[in-house]
C-alpha cells in the first residue's frame, strides 16, 4: 500500500515531468520518468493527472481550451494562442478554438468528447490550422511569433496590429512580450502582402482602443499631432489633435469618471478641449465616434 510521503514523492515526480514537458505527456514520457501504468490511473483519480485522450494527459490546471485543442488532437494557434498570451483578440458572440493540428492528421475527436470522432464540419466550434508534415507536439501552444503570423488570415487588419501593438508595448517597469530578436524573426517571416500593415505598428499604445481609433483616424484623415502627449508633468492623454483637441479612448476597467471630470476640467483651464469615447462605442460604433471627431475639428 503506497504511503502518503510515497504518494507526495510521485506527485513531485509527476508534477515535474509536466512542467518539462509545458503541461502535455504522452504515457510513454511518464512511463520513461518511471511512472507506472497503475500509479498513472491513481494519480489522475487523485486529480494530479487529467486524461483529455487516450494516451495523453495534461496539468489539470491547464485552460478549458488548452485542454479541448489536445482533445482535438492539436495545440492553440491564432486566434486562441494569442488570448492565451493576453494580447487583444476579437470577441464575436460564437468563440471558436483554434488548433493547429498535424497534416498527417486523419481522425480527429469532437473538442468536448474525447470518444466522438468528427467528420469534416461537425466540430463547428473549432477551427483547424494544417501544419505542415507531421511535426512534434510540444505542450500546449505554439510559440507567440507562430500565433501572430496566424492571426493575420483569421482576424481584420486592425486587429491584427492591435495585437503587434500590445505584444511589442515596453511597460515601465519591465519588457515587451515580443523581444527585440523575435521582433526581427517575425518581420523576416509576415508575407509581402502584410508589409504595410506592419509599418503601421506602433508600440507606444497602451491599449486594443488607442489602436483602433488611432487607426481609424488614419483611414479618415485626420491628422494626429501626438500620441501619449503630456500637457504638463503630471497628465498623459492619449491623442492630441490640432487645435489643441484632446481625444480619450476609455476602457471600462481603468477609468474612474469621476476622476475623469476633475482631469478633464483642469486641461480646459490649460486651453485644452477634450473630448472621451468609451470602449463600446469605438469597438462598435467607430465610424461614428470619426464623424464626431471631424466635427469637433471643424467646429
Amino acid at each position: 500500500m503506497t504511503t502518503e510521503q510515497e504518494w507526495a514523492a510521485l506527485d513531485g515526480l509527476v508534477r515535474t515531468v509536466l512542467q518539462q514537458h509545458d503541461g502535455v505527456v504522452r504515457t510513454s514520457a511518464l512511463l520513461a520518468a518511471g511512472v507506472t501504468g497503475k500509479q498513472i490511473g491513481a494519480l489522475t483519480g487523485r486529480g494530479v493527472l487529467e486524461r483529455p485522450r487516450n494516451a495523453w494527459y495534461v496539468d489539470p490546471a491547464l485552460g478549458w481550451e488548452a485542454k479541448c485543442a489536445v482533445r482535438v488532437g492539436g495545440i492553440l494557434t491564432c486566434v486562441s494562442a494569442v488570448d492565451s498570451f493576453g494580447l487583444p483578440v476579437p470577441n464575436p458572440p460564437v468563440r471558436r478554438i483554434h488548433v493547429r493540428v498535424p497534416g498527417n492528421s486523419a481522425r480527429r475527436r469532437h473538442h468536448r468528447n474525447k470518444r466522438h470522432y468528427v467528420v469534416p464540419g461537425e466540430d463547428r466550434e473549432v477551427v483547424l490550422h494544417w501544419a505542415d508534415g507531421p511535426g512534434a507536439r510540444p505542450g500546449w501552444r505554439v510559440g507567440l511569433v507562430e500565433a501572430l503570423l496566424e492571426l493575420a488570415g483569421c482576424v481584420p487588419e486592425d486587429w491584427w496590429i492591435a495585437a503587434l501593438d500590445a505584444a511589442r508595448h515596453r511597460p515601465r517597469d519591465g519588457e515587451p512580450l515580443l523581444s527585440d530578436d523575435d521582433w526581427t524573426r517575425f518581420r523576416e517571416l509576415v508575407p509581402k502582402r502584410l508589409h504595410a500593415a506592419l509599418e503601421l505598428v506602433d508600440p507606444s499604445s497602451e491599449s486594443v482602443l488607442e489602436t483602433l481609433l488611432r487607426l481609424g483616424m488614419r483611414r479618415r484623415g485626420i491628422p494626429i499631432v501626438d500620441l501619449q502627449f503630456a500637457p504638463d508633468p503630471v497628465h498623459r492623454v492619449d491623442f492630441l489633435l490640432p487645435g489643441k483637441l484632446i481625444v480619450e479612448a476609455d476602457g471600462e476597467a481603468w477609468h474612474d469618471p469621476e476622476a475623469d471630470r476633475i482631469r478633464d476640467a483642469f486641461l480646459r483651464r490649460l486651453g485644452y478641449r477634450v473630448i472621451r469615447f468609451s470602449s463600446r462605442r469605438i469597438l462598435h460604433e467607430l465610424e461614428a465616434v470619426l464623424d464626431e471627431i471631424e466635427a469637433e475639428l471643424s467646429a
